[in-house]
């Protein structure tokens, strides 16, 4: 502590001044060993000065709390600013600041499968309790009570949904996180504003299962996709089937004698035939009625 190094140089200091003096004293004149243990002894002074000045004197910064200690004792607490205090006190300096901490969690499913959980905790200190906090858990409240509760409470968050709901219900699940976290830690004056799931994960032999069942359904997908375009084959099939036929028949229905031998007439090219059959015939075309 800089109270007790300023002590010990004051004191060191004053007895190299006092033996500085007896010097001239017996000696009656001013030598050189004691002008040099009074400038010694001088220098000393000042530093035990400036020592005792910073054991004193200490700055708290905006968004801080600084909390005094005497002998295991609380004093008081002190807001951002400079500050004069007991020069054997020690200050802690708390960050009542919003936080982040990180924490991998490890629980339990309804079905008792194994849950891999990373979340992100976003907290604060009640700057009004410092004090108290400091009393109940000390300095180290992190490791004494936030990352524990934060276990605590992925484990019964997540003991209470199937494996396959930890992912279909996250947000379920993170809100569950943060209503436990919440009430544990307002006990110890932690604030917890909010939690993120960044990310879940479970066993490897879970994971293989899933993956497996991904795989199949995948095929059964694929399989599903196949029929139902067979299927539409087959109607498109019969659809045109259907509609060459209904074309037939209106064709038969609808095409006289006449009809055939006008078709007969638009496309003849007006060359009678080069062949006669059974001698010099020309075939005739009755036109009439």
């Amino acid at each position: 502590m800089l109270a007790v190094a300023a002590l010990v140089v004051l004191i060191i200091s004053v007895v190299l001044f006092i033996q500085g003096r007896s010097l001239l004293i017996q000696d009656g004149k001013g030598n050189a060993a004691a002008n040099s243990k009074r400038q010694v002894a001088l220098g000393g002074i000042v530093l035990a000065v400036v020592l005792f000045a910073f054991a004193v004197v200490y700055v708290v910064n905006p968004g801080e709390i600084g909390v005094e200690v005497l002998f295991g004792s609380v004093q008081r607490y002190t807001e951002n600013g400079m500050h004069i205090k007991n020069p054997f006190a020690e200050v802690l300096v708390f960050d009542v600041k919003t936080q982040r901490v990180q924490q991998h969690s490890d629980g339990a499913s309804q079905d008792l499968q194994q849950v891999k959980i990373v979340s992100v905790i976003n907290y604060r200190l009640d700057a009004t309790k410092i004090p108290e906090l400091y009393t109940r858990v000390g300095y180290d409240y992190l490791n004494k009570v936030v990352y524990p509760s934060i276990q605590e409470s992925t484990k019964a968050a997540t003991a209470l949904y199937k494996v396959e709901d930890v992912i279909v219900k996250r947000h379920e699940v993170k809100q569950r996180i943060l209503e436990t976290l919440q009430s544990k830690l307002e006990n110890y004056f932690i604030i917890i504003e909010d939690v993120h799931i960044q990310d879940i994960n479970f066993s490897p032999e879970f994971n293989k299962v899933v993956e497996e069942k991904q795989i199949e359904e995948q095929k059964i997908k694929t399989a599903e996709y196949r029929r139902q375009q067979a299927e539409q084959e087959k109607e498109r099939i019969i659809l045109e089937a259907q509609a060459e036929g209904e074309k037939q028949r209106l064709l038969r229905v609808n095409t006289s004698r006449e009809v055939v031998d006008l078709k007969w007439i638009e496309k003849w090219n007006g060359t009678l035939p080069q062949t006669m059959m059974g001698g010099n015939a020309i075939p005739i075309v009755n036109l009439g009625r």
